[in-house]
């Protein structure tokens, strides 16, 4: 059995990253690799789906005590 993080994988095709590298790319090339597009649609389409989405408040930043030499 290969393990997941076996090195030996790297050799062969995931076909289900290729088949999402397919779709990135077709989407890219429909707004001309116009990031500021690309993200407009994604978000048009964030907005019409009607899927409730979270958004949580940043957590507070905690600060560390200092070691000593720092």
């Amino acid at each position: 059995m290969v393990e997941p993080n076996d090195r030996a994988n790297d050799d062969v095709p995931d076909e289900i990253v290729e088949d999402i590298r397919v779709v990135r790319r077709a989407h890219a090339a429909a707004f001309g690799f116009d990031a500021a597009r690309i993200v407009a649609d994604l978000r048009k389409k964030d907005a019409a789906s009607g899927d409730r989405l979270v958004s949580l408040p940043p957590k507070p930043v905690r600060h560390r005590p200092m070691a000593a030499g720092e």
